[in-house]
């Protein structure tokens, strides 16, 4: 009996302590989403819980001593996250590791953590490198069919769901790494769908090269930070290129949605057309009817 009554209460404990875990996470990614959404520019500081991880340490110990100057000169919050789901969901997976998110784009820092490197970082990078295009701004921002005279162009293509790897990210951090060198975008191809069949975007994500009115998609097997600045820089040769298509003109656009409504509605158009010709048809024959039954008037002496 006494064996059971403590079995049933260390049973009752962990229960009660891993839903205190499971209720603490939750409130954690719930109170770091807000965050992201009041705040502008949040720098984060992923690690362990306390005395687990030396490195951690001095990183908190850092980014605590950094928080208020941050906070002046640059508008920034400093947020440390110890939360699994979080990690995962910015793919960590060493600490510790420290993002900067801003205006919904988010960049991995891979530098030591002293400060003069860290400020300066920040400093240098709070605006993003991404831009986002759309159908409207493609080709205005771009000028890829034109003739390039905006520069060259990595841009990634994505629904917005098909970035498991954290593709986003890592083009944000290859941007930083190729700033005033090479313009760096992503399309999201549900909310630009012309764009994404000018270019025939048959997988997700897809990344695309344009350089001198030509493009270059891109074939390497993994998507990093590594690999798309190593295509930018020059690897894009060994892809074959290929003419930048025109934009769709006005007129182009009014003849497809017209096809495209007659494709749709093909089914009621043939009986639209059947039934008018029928009708056409039996006017017709009513007429003729009519005219032979009308009788010739005698001609006078």
């Amino acid at each position: 009996m006494h064996f059971f009554t403590t079995f049933l209460y260390f049973y009752i404990l962990g229960t009660r302590i891993i839903f205190s875990k499971e209720t603490e996470s939750t409130d954690e990614v719930k109170e770091f989403d807000k965050i992201l959404v009041e705040e502008d520019g949040v720098v984060v500081l992923f690690t362990q819980p306390c005395c687990a991880c030396t490195d951690c340490v001095e990183a908190e110990v850092l980014t605590g001593g950094m928080s208020q100057q941050l906070e002046d000169n640059l508008g920034l919050i400093i947020v440390r996250i110890k939360d699994p789901k979080l990690k995962s969901r910015y793919g960590i997976k060493k600490v510790p590791a420290l993002a900067y998110i801003r205006n919904n784009k988010t960049a991995m820092y891979d530098g030591k953590f002293e400060f003069e490197t860290l400020y300066s970082w920040l400093q240098e990078n709070r605006q993003p490198s991404t831009v986002d295009l759309d159908d409207t701004s493609f080709e205005h921002l771009t000028q890829a069919a034109s003739g390039a005279t905006t520069g060259d162009w990595l841009v990634v293509f994505h629904d917005g769901t098909c970035c498991k790897k954290r593709e986003l990210i890592k083009l944000e951090n290859a941007g930083i790494k190729l700033r005033n060198k090479v313009n760096i975008a992503s399309v999201n191809t549900l909310k630009a769908p012309e764009t994404a069949e000018r270019f025939k975007i048959s997988s997700c994500p897809q990344v695309i090269f344009f350089r001198h009115q030509k493009i270059y998609r891109f074939t390497l097997p993994e998507i990093t930070v590594k690999t798309l600045r190593n295509f930018a820089e020059g690897f894009y040769k060994n892809s074959k290129a290929e003419p930048v298509p025109l934009p769709l003109s006005a007129f182009d656009k009014f003849l497809d949605k017209t096809i495209e409504f007659f494709i749709a509605n093909s089914y009621h158009l043939l009986i639209i057309l059947a039934a008018t010709t029928v009708c056409t048809a039996l006017f017709l024959i009513f007429a003729v009817m009519k005219s032979s039954a009308v009788p010739s008037k005698p001609k006078s002496q």
